[in-house]
This record gives C-alpha cells, sequence and structure tokens, in this order.
C-alpha cells in the first residue's frame, strides 16, 4: 500500500526566509517550507531530533544549547519561528514556569528576536502558559515584544478547526517589526476545515501493524500493580489477580483481543470510547468518527488508544498522520521508539503552522507590495 497522505502541498517559494529556534524533528518547518518559504538555520539540542530534522530537511540544523549559541553568528532571515521547550508551563507538568530550566527559554527566545530584528517572528507554546498561574509570564512576554518594537498579536487555536484530525491547544504568538505598518490577522478556519477531521479520515487507510511497528510499551507499565492493560507473556507469570474487573490483566494473544471481546462482568464496556477524556488520562479509547485527544510526547499510560484495534497505542506512523504530518516525513529506524515519540508529540500540528505560514506571507507582501499564492 501506498502512503500517500498529505494535507499540506508544496506551494512556490513566497520569497521569506526563516530561521528556527527549538526545531524539534522539525514538524513546524514541514508546514513553514510546504506553504513556500526557504528554511535557512534551524537549532535544537536533543540529538535524535536533530537526526530527524536532517533526516526530512536538510542539514541547515546546528545542534547545541540555544544559550551557548552567539546569538550573531545567526543568518539574517525574515521569519523567526519556534517554540520554547513547554513542560514548565504544560497543565500536566510540575508547572515550574519560568523559574525552571527550560521555562527560562521564552526569554532566550525574546533575547533573539530583540539582537535580530526580524520583519516578523512565529511563536508556539501550550495552553498552560495562558492560565491563571502562568499568565503573569505571558503579560510580561507580551510587554517586551512591544518594548523591543514588536506588535504582537496572539489566539489559542484548537488544530481541529484547521483540518487536522486532533483536539490540540496551542498559543501562537505572531510579531511584527513596527515599520512594518500592520498587525498579523490570524486566518479564520476555513467551512471545510472547521472540526471536520476526524481519525477515519487520517487513520483509516492504515491496516493493523505488524508486530514490529507495535509500541512495545502495550500493556507493559513500571509499576506491576494496579496498572491498566497488563499484558502477560505466555512464558511469564502472571500478575496478581484483582477483584476490580477496570484492573484486568489482558490475555498474551492479545491480537485477537477487540472491542467487542475486552468487557468486564458488568457488561460496561471499558474499551468503548467515552465522549471526553481529562489530559493524560490513562486507556483514552478514541473514536474513528472524532478527532483524537492530544497527542502527547512520551509513549506510556498517557497515549490515546486505537478506536478498533484496542487495547494498543497509535503507532508512530499514525501519531505523525494525527499531528497532520505527511507521509514523505520517515523517522530513521537507529531513533529510538521513545525519542520518536517525543519527536512527534513535541511537534506543531504541520497542517496549523502552513495555514499560518500562508497566512503570514500574505500579509508581508502585501505590505511590501507584493502577491503570494494561496493555500489549497
Amino acid at each position: 500500500m501506498g502512503l500517500t497522505y498529505d494535507v499540506t502541498p508544496q506551494l512556490a517559494n513566497n520569497g521569506f526566509t526563516v530561521a528556527e529556534l527549538f526545531a524539534g524533528g522539525g514538524l513546524m518547518a514541514v508546514g513553514l517550507r510546504a506553504a513556500g518559504y526557504d528554511i535557512v538555520w534551524a537549532n535544537d539540542f536533543d540529538k535524535s531530533a536533530v537526526k530527524a530534522y536532517l533526516h526530512n530537511l536538510g542539514d541547515h540544523i546546528v545542534p547545541g544549547d540555544i544559550t551557548a549559541i552567539d546569538i550573531d553568528s545567526l543568518p539574517d532571515a525574515d521569519i523567526i519561528a519556534g517554540g520554547p521547550p513547554c513542560q514548565d508551563y504544560s497543565v500536566a507538568g510540575p508547572g515550574a514556569g519560568e523559574e525552571g530550566e527550560r521555562g527560562k527559554l521564552v526569554w532566550r527566545y525574546l533575547e533573539i528576536i530583540e539582537r535580530k530584528q526580524p520583519p516578523a517572528f512565529v511563536f508556539e507554546n501550550v495552553k498552560g502558559l495562558i492560565t491563571k498561574k502562568h499568565r503573569p509570564t505571558f503579560d510580561a512576554l507580551l510587554e517586551r515584544f512591544k518594548e523591543i518594537g514588536y506588535t504582537a498579536s496572539w489566539r489559542l487555536i484548537n488544530a481541529w478547526d484547521y483540518g487536522v484530525a486532533q483536539k490540540r491547544e496551542r498559543v501562537f504568538i505572531v510579531g511584527v517589526r513596527n515599520d512594518l505598518g500592520f498587525t498579523f490577522e490570524f486566518p479564520e478556519p476555513r467551512s471545510e476545515d472547521y472540526r471536520t477531521q476526524v481519525l477515519r479520515d487520517v487513520i483509516g487507510d492504515l491496516p493493523e501493524p505488524f508486530l514490529h511497528e507495535r509500541n512495545p510499551q502495550d500493556g507493559r507499565y513500571s509499576s506491576p500493580y494496579l496498572s491498566r492493560n497488563r499484558v502477560v507473556g505466555w512464558n511469564e507469570p502472571a500478575f496478581t489477580v484483582l477483584t476490580n474487573p477496570r484492573d484486568v490483566s489482558i490475555h498474551p494473544g492479545d491480537s485477537s483481543i477487540t472491542m467487542e471481546t475486552v468487557r468486564n462482568h458488568t457488561e460496561k464496556h471499558y474499551w468503548s470510547p467515552k465522549s471526553e477524556y481529562t489530559y493524560d488520562q490513562a486507556n483514552r479509547v478514541q473514536s474513528m468518527d472524532g478527532p483524537c485527544s492530544t497527542i502527547p510526547a512520551h509513549h506510556n499510560s498517557g497515549q490515546p488508544i486505537h478506536p478498533t484495534q484496542a487495547p494498543r497505542r497509535f503507532t508512530v506512523r499514525e501519531c505523525l498522520r494525527i499531528q497532520s504530518v505527511p507521509d514523505s516525513y520517515v523517522l530513521p529506524d537507529d531513533i529510538s521508539l521513545s525519542a520518536q515519540y517525543r519527536i512527534v508529540g513535541n511537534g506543531v500540528a504541520s497542517r496549523v503552522s502552513y495555514l499560518l505560514g500562508v497566512a503570514l506571507a500574505e500579509q508581508l507582501r502585501t505590505a511590501l507590495g507584493k502577491d503570494v499564492k494561496e493555500a489549497a
């Protein structure tokens, strides 16, 4: 079967260049490149992410700690894009905020913008950045962008509104240098995109994965007692038999388990999808007829569960499609599975960056008296 999924069709070169900070494996870059940008420089600290970026986007990525890189060594670019690591602001994290080692990187991002003075920048981060706990940092960041000469606008974007089959909310700030004389206007969701994409649209054509494609963490948890989906091998002793039917161990021949066969004795279908789940909740069975819950950056108990092939997590390729990444993007086999999941989960939904990139190019070129091709 040919892999042909692609919701970021390549547009003609738009004449603008991008330097990308905190580039990860390049999921944001996939969208920006498809929108017509020439990505001239990128950076990330994670060696596996750099390897993925090199494999898919080119050798312009520079590995290393952004705080140790000489800002003057960065090439001039029309756009500086990227999202500083978000764990210190995540609603599921410890909440260290700007006091955390990763949280401090938002200020390094600002320092680079101040020194390089690009015509525009695109900043992405988690929803937690605008919660009550971290809102002072967010407001201070907006104020500092203003002080260094930028008009910044921001929006909390749900990827599902923009043609992505995933409920993924992220904060985007787009700043335009004041001398250009305009404020960026976020593109509104189009009727054909707005909450129309569901899992069936993006993974419905994929067959059940071979054993080597499966996540070996399926059913295996660090805590042997009261962990769910605990697959037991034929050559292993069973876990303690429990009285709670929701905490059952799973039969070794799990390839034969279906949504119909896994149920508890009260006839409540444990593996039936619920209408809503909290972030990082275990056993979040998805529905083929709805969007996926947010794809996280880890591959253990917080991963959403496949709708029809439960109990298993989504494969890396399925996660890439749920992140609207085209099938032409391939993660090298020598990157560990945990790193692959991290790269995908930490990335920006490619179609979102694609549409934002198209809108920004249109508005920049209008300000400069030029035209740009519209997105598909």
